[in-house]
């Protein structure tokens, strides 16, 4: 029922064995357990339950003498140096006395208080030296005085790097000084500690660069500032982009976390108010390390399981594939206070209680079992799961960035102690005033209209100047009215964003007006020379109208007699095409007719055709063998000798009276000699008569053999097939000719009639090709006199522009010419308020800072 305190409860089960469970309400025996308990005599509560008290045989564990202290790290140091030159491994003696005298004096100046919780010193710090100096190599430390200078730098980093004021620094300054000067007198080491410009003590692994080979060596002053700088570029190459000012201080607060990651379990626990760049150094150092920063990202809904989850991924990451990983966490970021139980087993131990189940460990262990056994180490569960946290422990570094401010530092670091004895404390001291200086003249030198030199470096020397004031009189409120106001290095850059950001505002508010003031003046002045300009335009287009107006009139006048002549031949035109029509009209109506009449006749033709098509060649041979035929026969064919006569060449005719000579049976067999050739005239014979080849006088000739009473087909078809055919030929192809000798009088009128159409549409085509020619003439003509009108339109619209533009020029000129001798001056005047913003804009954000504290502290004041 969450009633009972856990001492109660291991209390209960050292007086009965057992525990009760709350849900199935029974006692529930815990057996074959024992209970080992420690206790720091210096911090925390000191009553134990007597009840419980009793069941332990209680033993105290003093600090061990110096003698015991002595001979445990003389042979660490012995045992680790006896590669190296005599004369640096006899300083080892001297370097443990002189760490025991310094571990005393330290414990002695600095106790531990309230504010000042975690000022504990105990073996585990002195372990800590002792654990840097071990990373010294024979190659590198041929001198005993560098393996001083290394136990200098290896206690500061313990030590002075966990002291929060600037004054208890300034303290172990002089104490390690004074164990500098005992134990080692031969050597001159005053230089760092030195009042004033101290040299710079630093040890780290990257002297030779990122790429250079991996050392613990002290870091050449004039090197350290190189190698960071060209980290960061790499890494604003690679990331997102940090911008970073590096100044000294910044510098040794990369190289101290570099120091504390870069050892198995070193865990770092930097403290340090807001913006003071506790985050950006750590993932510079991370990245210089080689390593992967990983921050969680809080949500609303983030919570331990989630954190659990990333906890498992970066186990994943660092104990089976052996990837380095930096574990970035703010206290910001630590939403639950159950966050801290997983952090807390993290850093003291590396194994995380409940982190995984029975079966995902076995999973991990399978995973691991080939690369234990390639180190020679039984593949036993047991084996490989140390060798997997072993594994987590040297590639999974922690970085914790907190804040000094308020209760919740000092409230965590009580209920989990890990995060303080665990880690390495880098304690984030105020900017000194040349960091102050580097950052502002960082930012400050790139504002390129602050002008001269002087008044630059005035600006850069007046913003920490600013500042000092501000922090005066935060410490002025905090002993009158109890009350903290915070002025942090983010508060710092603050004010010089602000100033920049007002600069800049003023700047372009000033340089906007200048530039308006400037670009009236040369307005006014360009407007003047346009005014002159116009004049002069306006003049030529006067001329240029009168001349545009002169032509159109004249293009005018052509353009209208040109249009009388077209209308005088269009309407010839109108009345030819009129007569045409009348006569097309007669035309189609007798060609109608005729062709009526003619059509009427063809059905003769078709008979006589047929007649002839059902004459064979046997029936011709039979017409021939006749040497006497019978009568009607040669009337039948006296009759075709008529038709022929002159047509058919076998036909002999007398030249004088162009009549057959003989119409005798023997000029019928001649004219039959050839039956087909003969037959073939006889089909052409229509084409004759449409022609109007055949001579009247054949006709005429023929014609009474019509009437003869045996001179049917009927007749003839009893007597000879041929006979007969040709008998119905004479008798159709006659009485086709008599319908076209009654047709031919209205074909020539309609002759005549089409003739007459044709010479009157070719003189209707001739009247209108004229016309056609005089309206393309009209056309051209309308055309340029269009476009000399939209000429004189435009001359006449570009004079009246020009006129308004001369008006409005004219206007303006004389209403602003009193203006240009005011706007010179004001442009003076805005150049000298330029050169004077940078002053005037300087003090105004720190104005603003010391009106808040003074108005806070009057406020107080009246309350009251």
């Amino acid at each position: 029922y969450n009633t009972q305190t856990a001492i109660a409860l291991l209390r209960q089960h050292a007086d009965y064995g057992h525990w009760y469970d709350i849900h199935k309400l029974q006692p529930k025996d815990i057996s074959n357990t024992q209970t080992i308990a420690a206790m720091n005599p210096s911090a925390g509560s000191f009553y134990v339950n007597p009840r419980y008290q009793r069941h332990f045989w209680t033993c105290a564990v003093p600090f061990p003498e110096a003698n015991s202290l002595f001979l445990i790290y003389s042979t660490f140091l012995n045992g680790h140096f006896k590669k190296f030159k005599p004369n640096v491994l006899e300083q080892c003696a001297h370097i443990i006395k002189a760490a025991l005298q310094l571990h005393g004096e330290i414990i002695k100046k600095f106790r531990k208080t309230a504010i000042n919780f975690h000022y504990e010193f105990n073996i585990r710090h002195l372990s800590q030296i002792f654990q840097g100096l071990l990373l010294a190599q024979p190659q590198q430390f041929q001198d005993p005085e560098k393996l001083v200078r290394l136990w200098i730098h290896e206690s500061e980093r313990i030590y002075g790097d966990r002291l929060v004021l600037p004054e208890n620094l300034v303290d172990y300054k002089g104490i390690i000084a004074d164990a500098v000067k005992k134990g080692f007198s031969k050597f001159n080491m005053s230089r760092f500690f030195q009042a004033n410009n101290p040299e710079s003590l630093i040890f780290c692994n990257f002297t030779q660069g990122l790429a250079g080979e991996r050392n613990y060596d002290q870091m050449p002053g004039d090197k350290l500032s190189f190698y960071i700088v060209e980290a960061l570029k790499e890494y604003n190459e690679n990331y997102a982009n940090m911008d970073l000012v590096l100044f000294e201080d910044a510098l040794k607060h990369v190289c101290r976390i570099t120091r504390i990651i870069s050892s198995p379990s070193g865990h770092a626990l930097l403290v340090g108010v807001g913006g003071s760049g506790k985050q950006s150094l750590t993932r510079l150092a991370a990245f210089i390390c080689g390593y992967t920063t990983f921050s969680i990202t809080i949500s609303q809904s983030y919570n331990k399981n989630d954190l659990k989850t990333d906890l498992q991924n970066l186990y994943q990451k660092t104990g089976v594939k052996d990837e380095g990983i930096l574990f970035l966490m703010t206290d910001s970021q630590i939403t639950k206070e159950e966050f801290l139980v997983y952090i807390n087993d993290l850093l003291s131990s590396g194994e995380i209680a409940e982190l995984y189940t029975n079966d995902e460990k076995d999973a991990i262990v399978n995973q691991i079992r080939g690369k234990v056994k390639a180190e020679g180490i039984p593949d036993t569960k047991e084996n490989c799961w140390n060798w997997f946290i072993n594994k987590v422990k040297t590639n999974l570094h922690m970085a914790l960035c907190f804040s000094p401010v308020g209760e919740s530092f000092r409230r965590r670091a009580r209920q989990f102690p890990a995060l303080v004895n665990c880690t390495v404390i880098d304690w984030f001291q105020p900017w000194p005033q040349d960091a102050l200086l580097s950052v502002s003249d960082n930012f400050i030198k790139n504002i390129e209209a602050l002008g001269e030199p002087e008044v630059v470096n005035a600006v850069v020397k007046f913003m920490p100047f600013s500042f000092q004031i501000v922090d005066n009189a935060s410490k002025q409120m905090l002993e009158q009215e109890r009350r903290y106001i915070y002025t942090t290095p983010k508060s710092f850059l603050e004010l010089i964003k602000l100033f920049t950001s007002m600069f800049q505002q003023k700047k372009n508010a000033i340089e906007t007006n200048r530039e308006r003031y400037e670009n009236g003046l040369i307005k006014l002045q360009q407007t003047a020379e346009v005014v002159a300009s116009l004049e002069e335009d306006l003049k030529i287009k006067q001329v240029e109208v009168e001349l545009k107006k002169k032509e159109a009139d004249e293009f005018a006048a052509k353009v209208g007699k040109e249009k009388e002549k077209v209308e005088g031949e269009s309407n010839k035109a109108n009345m030819e095409a009129e007569k045409c029509g009348i006569i097309q009209r007669d035309v189609e109506q007798q060609k109608s007719q005729t062709q009526k009449e003619l059509d009427a006749a063809l059905p003769l033709v078709e008979q006589a055709q047929s007649a002839l098509n059902n004459i064979s060649a046997k029936d011709f041979q039979t017409a021939k063998s006749f040497q006497q035929p019978p009568k009607g026969i040669p009337d039948v064919f006296a009759a075709v000798l008529f038709l022929m006569a002159t047509i058919d060449p076998n036909v002999e005719v007398d030249s004088r009276t162009k009549k057959p000579k003989s119409t005798d049976w023997k000029s019928s067999l001649k004219l039959m000699k050839n039956p087909a050739e003969f037959k073939t005239r006889l089909m052409d014979f229509k084409e004759l008569i449409d022609t109007n080849q055949v001579p009247p006088q054949n006709v005429s000739l023929a014609r009474p053999l019509l009437a003869l009473p045996e001179f049917t087909p009927e007749a003839m078809k009893t007597k000879s097939s041929a006979a007969s055919g040709i008998c119905e030929w004479v008798i159709n192809i006659i009485q086709y000719y008599d319908v076209v000798q009654t047709v031919e009088p209205k074909r020539k009128a309609l002759k005549e009639a089409t003739d007459q159409l044709e010479a009157a549409n070719n003189k209707l085509a001739e009247i209108t090709e004229v016309v056609n020619h005089l309206k393309e003439e009209l056309r051209v003509l309308e055309e340029e006199f269009d476009k000399a009108i939209q000429e004189k339109n435009a001359v006449v619209a570009e004079a009246e522009r020009c006129q308004l533009r001369l008006s409005l020029a004219q206007r303006l000129v004389n209403a602003l010419g009193a203006e240009n001798e005011r706007w010179g001056q004001s442009i003076i005047d805005l150049g000298k308020s330029l050169q004077a913003v940078s002053y005037t804009h300087l003090t105004l954000p720190t104005i603003y800072s010391v009106q808040i504290s003074v108005v806070a502290v009057s406020l107080k004041k009246k309350n009251k």
